[in-house]
């Protein structure tokens, strides 16, 4: 397969969105991020105290950086803000944590999940921890890993190229 693009999602594979979520709330995220579940006050607690400009890094994030930047193919950021009504602010938060970190990859940052479809095409590939995220992009032409381990994850990546 030829790697035309290689799209990283931010939450879950570089940044340590769930982790900071429970600390603050002692409930996980996931249950925010189902389809037409209303977010509670948490979410907008979450996204009202700027915490996606501090967020930590992902395990093995640094490490995968490293890989996708050995290789000679594009890297874009593609992550989700997570609907309309706090996309200005995540977005900015986001834009924020990735200046801050040095990832200086262009950021593709849409208002939900459902839209990182629309950058699915025959030899781009997407990196994301959601498994119907990650179902979606290969049903529209793309192919896909669905990111547990930064070893699996590069170990896919390799058999992909």
């Amino acid at each position: 397969m030829t790697i035309r693009k290689i799209y990283i999602d931010m939450d879950g594979v570089l940044t340590d969105f769930h982790r900071r979520y429970a600390e603050l709330f002692g409930e996980n995220a996931a249950s925010e991020d189902r389809p037409n579940k209303k977010k509670s006050s948490n979410w907008a607690e979450f996204v009202m105290s700027r915490q996606f400009e501090t967020l930590d890094w992902f395990e093995g994030a640094k490490e995968l950086l490293d890989f996708v930047n050995s290789l000679n193919v594009k890297v874009e950021i593609l992550s989700s803000t997570a609907g309309a009504k706090y996309h200005g602010e995540v977005r900015d938060q986001k834009i924020i944590w990735l200046n801050n970190a040095k990832v200086w990859y262009p950021a593709n940052l849409v208002p939900g999940r459902r839209v990182k479809r629309f950058f699915s095409y025959k030899g781009n590939v997407l990196i994301d921890d959601t498994p119907d995220v990650t179902e979606e992009f290969t049903k529209y032409g793309g192919s896909a890993i669905l990111h547990t381990d930064v070893n699996t994850t590069i170990t896919q990546l390799k058999e992909m190229l």
